[in-house]
């Protein structure tokens, strides 16, 4: 089982690295679900001066309710959920420096992706009597579940569109369609003893 595991994790993770490479390099079909602003020098402009540090930013945003007595709380709230009625809204990651080494976010990547092949493989192994199709379509279908898990909120809370929605939804299914070819092929569930 030790080295299924091993070997899921190292080969399905380069399976999976291999496919978001093709996806993202390749096809193109993410950055066509994504727009850019106007004027993108004067919004970085505008991200530069008012976050003042690297994180995810919420607009609008609940402010500090410390020290606020219940009403103005209740106040607040009000006022946040108006103006998120109003629009716009966003969620924004910023990095203040940029993106940094490009080959430091491929090794990451790279270790993101074996650390799910390992998870993955795991579960995997924990199933029994499947077929080598059956095996691959399991793990397809749990990357498709991660990702609804993620993208479907971000869709239905924060405006992500449909069609990066939907990108999302596909690629997750097809990385997890192309290492599970790999996986199961490397990773056999143990036959139950018989008695």
């Amino acid at each position: 089982m030790t080295k299924s595991l091993i070997l899921g994790t190292i080969l399905g993770g380069l399976a999976a690295f291999l496919w978001s490479s093709i996806s993202w390099e390749l096809l193109g079909w993410h950055e066509k679900t994504m727009v850019g602003f106007q004027n993108e020098d004067e919004v970085s402009a505008v991200i530069a001066s008012h976050a003042t540090q690297d994180g995810t930013y919420l607009l609008p945003n609940m402010p500090p309710t410390a020290g606020m007595t219940p009403e103005q709380k209740k106040s607040a709230l009000a006022a946040l959920m108006q103006k998120m009625q109003n629009g716009p809204i966003m969620v924004a990651a910023v990095r203040r420096g940029g993106f940094g080494s490009y080959s430091r976010g491929l090794i990451v990547q790279l270790l993101s992706l074996m650390a799910a092949a390992f998870l993955l493989t795991w579960l995997l192994l924990q199933t029994a009597g499947l077929s080598y199709a059956r095996r691959v379509v399991f793990l397809a279908i749990v990357g498709l579940a991660a990702s609804v898990i993620v993208d479907l909120p971000n869709w239905n809370w924060w405006g992500f569109s449909g069609a990066y929605t939907a990108v999302n939804l596909t690629d997750s299914s097809l990385t997890w369609l192309v290492a599970g070819l790999v996986i199961a092929k490397v990773a056999k569930p143990a036959e139950p003893a018989t008695s």
